[in-house]
C-alpha cells in the first residue's frame, strides 16, 4: 500500500454533508437517526438518480449491524471522512438499520446490487445468514468486504479487522485475572451470538482464564444484542444471580457500561467485582474514572473505517494488498488468508481516557 494514498487529505471535514445522499438503499426507512448515508441529509435516492450523481467516483456501501450506537457513528464518522477526501475521489453509503437483524442487512445488500454499487463492505449480525447476499454481489461483479466482523465462509475478497479477534480477547482475560488476584468467578456479556467478531473475542476471553486455576467462568454468557438497555437490565439480573462474581469480561461495546450500572445499583459490589472488555472510552469515561469499569482495549472506529474505505479503493482501482503496507499514521498492515489487520489496538484507562475523542 502507498503510503500517500493515506496521507493526501487536502479536503477532510468530518462533517461534510453535501456529498452524502440519505437513505439511498431500500430497507432502511425505519433506521435510527443517525444511521443512513454518510453525510447525507435525507429522502430516498434511485439508483438512477445516484449513478448519475456520482459520475466518477467508485461508490462504496458499508453495512454496520445496527445503527445509532455509539461505536455505529463513530465508524460513520469514518465513512464521512472517505466521502471528505477530495483525492480518494469516493461516495460512501453508510448504512444500519434500527432493528439490527440479519433479514435487514440481506435486504441493504440486495438493494446495492440492483444500485449497481462498486463495492460493498458489510460487518455482518450474522455470518451465515449473509453469505447467500454477499456471493449474489460477487456474482454480479461486484467486488465484497467484510469489516469490523467477518463472514469467513463467503466469497468476500477481504475481511478487515482492527486487531487479531481472538487475541484482543486473550488481552481482555489476562488484564482481568491479572485486576482479580488470579481467582474468583467471571460473568462473560457479549452481543449478538451469532457474531464473528464477537464469538473470536469469546473464544480469546475463554482460552486465556482457563490458564488461571483459581478462575471458574459462569455460564451460560449473557447475550444482549448490542442493545444498551437491555445490557443494563441482563447485568443487573446477572449479578443477582451470581453475588459471588468477582470480575466481568466483555465483548462488546455496550457491556462494560452496562456491568458499571449494574454495579452502581449495588454499592457493596463496587471495588469488588472487576470490568475489562471492549468499549468507547466516550461511553465509559465516568465508569473508568470512579472504577466501576477497571480498564478496555479497543480501536478508533472511525480510523478503522476510513482506513477500509481506503484499502476498498484500492482494490477497486487493481491495487494488492501486502503485509508491510503503511497503515494511515499508525504503522503496517499484515495480510494473512484473506484477512487485512491493522495496527490500531489500543488499551484505555482513567489516566488516558480524556485524551481519546471518540
Amino acid at each position: 500500500m502507498n503510503r500517500s494514498a493515506y496521507n493526501i487529505r487536502s479536503a477532510f471535514a468530518l462533517g461534510a454533508s453535501a456529498v452524502g445522499l440519505m437513505a439511498v438503499l431500500g430497507g432502511c426507512s425505519s433506521e435510527k437517526p443517525g444511521s443512513g448515508t454518510a453525510g447525507g441529509a435525507g429522502g430516498t435516492t434511485t439508483p438512477a438518480q445516484l449513478n448519475g450523481q456520482t459520475a466518477g467516483k467508485k461508490r462504496i456501501v458499508f453495512v454496520f449491524k445496527s445503527g445509532g450506537g455509539g461505536y455505529s457513528e463513530a465508524c460513520k464518522r469514518g465513512a464521512e471522512q472517505a466521502n471528505s477526501d477530495a483525492a480518494l475521489n469516493v461516495q460512501v453509503d453508510y448504512q444500519a438499520s434500527a432493528e439490527g437483524t440479519a433479514e435487514k442487512q440481506a435486504d441493504i445488500v440486495e438493494s446495492a446490487i440492483v444500485g449497481h454499487a462498486d463495492a460493498i463492505v458489510v460487518s455482518p449480525v450474522d455470518s451465515k445468514a449473509i453469505v447467500p447476499s454477499l456471493n449474489k454481489a460477487v456474482a454480479a461483479g461486484i467486488k465484497v468486504f467484510t469489516w469490523d466482523a467477518d463472514a469467513p465462509t463467503s466469497k468476500r475478497s477481504y475481511y478487515f479487522a482492527a486487531v487479531d479477534d481472538v487475541q484482543i480477547g486473550d488481552d481482555i482475560g489476562n488484564a482481568l485475572a491479572k485486576s482479580m488476584g488470579e481467582k474468583g468467578k467471571v460473568l462473560i456479556f457479549s452481543g449478538q451470538s451469532t457474531a464473528e467478531n464477537l464469538n473470536s473475542h469469546v473464544k480469546g476471553i475463554e482460552e486465556s482464564l482457563k490458564k488461571y486455576p483459581g478462575i471458574s467462568i459462569v455460564q451460560p454468557y449473557i447475550y444482549n444484542d448490542d442493545d444498551s438497555g437491555k445490557a443494563t437490565s441482563m447485568a443487573v439480573q446477572a449479578l443477582q444471580r451470581n453475588p459471588d462474581a468477582t470480575g466481568i469480561a466483555c465483548a462488546n461495546a455496550p457491556s462494560p457500561p452496562a456491568a458499571a450500572e449494574a454495579i452502581s445499583k449495588n454499592p457493596s459490589l463496587k471495588g469488588k467485582v472487576k470490568v475489562w472488555g471492549l468499549s468507547l472510552p466516550s461511553m465509559c469515561v465516568k465508569y473508568l474514572k470512579d472504577e466501576t469499569v477497571t480498564g478496555l482495549y479497543l480501536w478508533d472506529p472511525q480510523k478503522l473505517t476510513y482506513d477500509t474505505a481506503v484499502m476498498v479503493k484500492q482494490v477497486l482501482d487493481g491495487k494488492s494488498l501486502n503485509t508491510g503496507d503503511a497503515c494511515s499514521t499508525d504503522g503496517k498492515i499484515e495480510v494473512k488468508n484473506g484477512i487485512v489487520t491493522l495496527p490500531l489496538r489500543l488499551e484505555i484507562n482513567k489516566g488516558n481516557v480524556d485524551t481519546l475523542k471518540f
